[in-house]
């Protein structure tokens, strides 16, 4: 192969989790592409797992389980054309687990839930894949260390390397940073809660991270263990405790399920702030190229939107709750609207609501004639306020009642999932937010709605509530989750939950202001909520030494009115490169993923679609050829 220079460009990926493959990926895809391609030396580090990465390594827990189904995931940016896997065409996730030796992965088909450590393999199989592909391209140096600091020294960048015995430095003309999730310190709140365990020998205080970085073999049978948060943690947390434990789930002979008991199980007390689980996925019915084209939240009517707020306020920013917010909901309802009236009266009645309700535009208020027409009396706009919190302003005067009161909000729920997310009317409009994610990410991203309408409507009420509504499990989880309660291993605090130190008892306690009688005291506190990105806050090395040097810094968001402190690494909207604290953008130094959280947004998402050009992997090949770009220019030497 001939290539353009004799000259070496030297490129280092931190963190190889999916972020980091992609990019890797999509550097060989564009080497491959170039007839005289740069000879390039790659530098792939990573603290813990070499193409898995900490999140998906292959260790986890077989209960573990994603929240995407097989069907839908890649991490090739093309599909597989029947040759063998190279870079920017390759096996899907759902196309790669019949070639796995282990029946519980190679029988899992298209709308199953895979276990996280088969898709940590599978990230595996497609970072083999492409150091195999690069050894015609260039060179591959992999290693398992963690990257204390990274400094520019002229036109390069020296990045000191700690690994289990050796400490060095690597010399690169680009540096990738895709670490992912990162321990965040304390909160002056969480500080007393740990202190509180210091001076108790016999009690626990975690919170932080994953449920398979948590400390839970240790926890001893039948102790009483306090869970913050009902999220997808919290679901990975109890099926460490039951599943994880030699517990079985069964099926009753009239299809009900029941826990039992191994004898090893802690006894859970839980809570959170709506009091529910995070609600169930609707059984998949869409094919990978299913997701609804947009109606009215298209990228089109966001411009528009921008246009008029510069003739009327001067500023192409965004109230989200006046602007986005409408058109989205407009969405959300068309879909509900549509899919009742198919089911309750078929096709050509959809049809002609569909068509009816265009014309219309996305007032919603103008709706309600077209749905009385067309027989939907029942028929009234979906309130994602109502459905996130559904236990909001009740009261219970015992944990019975309240159990009663979730059991009935969860079949419900069951019930609706397992119609599926076509045929389920209210499954079939939340999907609609995740249909709607590429086009509110337009929206919000890069300072793109005023600083105190990201943090207050966007992030502080819409990102909180209506993420429990179409991010979460497949409905068998639920189902657990009552057979749980049914079996006494699980039991309820309440909505609005409380925690804290009981200095005269000596242990944690949680209770729910909303549930008589409902302090329960616990010897061991979880805190299953996974922490927001906070630059200010992170542990990592790498992050402190950038922020404390001024070679990064965190994005402020700032008018006239307002300033939002975002806590994400502040990174040009074009390439992705890291912007240092006097404003100057580093010449190769790039940022994905998860630090980027909340100057980008849903960046937690670890993976591409097949056959799908999706941002996950357009991202990436941006930073790819910014990267290539210097090499081309001889800018790197």
């Amino acid at each position: 192969m001939r290539h353009l220079t004799d000259e070496v460009l030297d490129v280092a990926i931190v963190g190889t989790g999916p972020r980091g493959i992609s990019v890797f990926e999509r550097i060989a895809a564009n080497l491959r592409a170039e007839p005289e391609p740069p000879r390039v030396r790659i530098w792939l580090i990573d603290a813990v797992e070499l193409g898995a990465g900490r999140i998906w390594r292959t260790d986890q827990e077989a209960s573990f389980l994603m929240n995407t189904v097989v069907g839908e995931i890649s991490m090739f940016s093309g599909i597989s054309d029947g040759e063998p896997c190279r870079p920017g065409a390759g096996l899907s996730f759902h196309q790669w687990l019949p070639t796995q030796p282990d029946p519980a992965l190679s029988g899992l088909g298209h709308d199953d839930y895979a276990p996280r450590y088969a898709y940590g393999r599978y990230l595996r199989y497609v970072y083999d894949s492409v150091v195999r592909d690069m050894s015609e391209l260039g060179e591959v140096v992999e290693v398992v260390g963690k990257v204390t600091s990274l400094r520019e020294n002229g036109d390069s960048y020296t990045l000191q390397v700690t690994t289990s015995d050796d400490e060095f430095t690597v010399t690169a003309d680009a540096v990738v940073v895709t670490t992912g999730h990162a321990l965040a310190e304390l909160s002056e709140r969480q500080n007393e809660l740990a202190q509180f365990a210091r001076e108790h020998p016999e009690l626990h205080y975690l919170s932080g991270d994953s449920a398979a970085d948590l400390e839970l073999s240790s926890i001893a049978p039948r102790t009483a263990v306090g869970v913050v948060g009902l999220g997808l943690s919290f679901y990975d947390i109890l099926m460490s405790f039951t599943v994880g434990r030699g517990g079985k789930f069964k099926e009753s002979v009239d299809g009900a399920m029941f826990y039992v008991p191994s004898g090893n199980e802690p006894r859970v007390v839980a809570g959170s702030r709506s009091g529910l689980p995070i609600h169930s996925r609707g059984r998949n019915q869409k094919a990978v190229t299913g997701r609804t084209a947009p109606k009215f939240l298209t990228s089109a009517a966001v411009g528009r939107l921008r246009e008029r707020n510069v003739a009327h306020r001067g500023s192409p920013t965004l109230d989200f709750d006046q602007d986005v917010l409408p058109l989205l909901q407009a969405e959300i309802n068309y879909v509900y609207y549509t899919t009742q009236a198919r089911t309750q009266h078929g096709p050509e009645r959809a049809e002609a609501v569909a068509a009816e309700l265009l014309v219309l535009g996305p007032e919603l208020a103008s709706w309600r004639e077209v749905a009385l027409r067309h027989g939907l009396d029942d028929v009234e706009p979906v309130d994602l306020d109502q459905l996130s919190r559904p236990l909001h302003a009740k009261r219970f005067d015992s944990g019975a009642g309240l159990v009663a009161e979730v059991r009935r909000i969860l079949l419900a729920d069951i019930a609706e999932a397992a119609q599926g997310n076509v045929d389920s009317a209210l499954k079939a409009a939340l999907d609609a937010i995740r249909d709607s994610r590429e086009v509110l990410r337009h929206a919000v991203d890069f300072g793109g709605l005023t600083p105190r309408s990201h943090r207050a409507d966007f992030l502080g009420r819409f990102v909180s509530r209506t993420s429990l509504l179409f991010t979460g499990p497949p409905l068998e989880r639920t189902a657990q989750f009552l057979a749980l309660i049914d079996a006494g291993v699980l039991d309820l605090v309440g909505p609005d939950v409380v925690h804290g130190c009981d200095a005269e008892q000596g242990r944690f306690f949680m209770e729910s202001p909303a549930v008589e009688g409902s302090r329960r005291h616990c010897d061991v506190l979880i805190d299953s909520r996974i922490p927001t990105a906070d630059l200010l806050r992170n542990t990592d090395p790498l992050m402190r030494q950038l922020v404390d040097e001024r070679l990064a810094v965190g994005f402020v968001h700032r008018d006239a009115d307002d300033v939002f402190e975002t806590g994400a690494l502040h990174i040009t909207p074009a390439e992705r490169r890291v912007i240092a604290a006097d404003g100057r953008p580093h010449r190769a130094v790039y940022a994905l993923g998860i630090p980027t959280e909340r100057v980008c947004w849903f960046t937690q998402i670890g993976n591409g679609r097949p056959g799908v050009h999706t941002s996950f992997s357009r991202d990436a090949d941006v930073i790819a050829l910014s990267v290539l770009r210097r090499a081309k220019s001889n800018a790197f030497h």
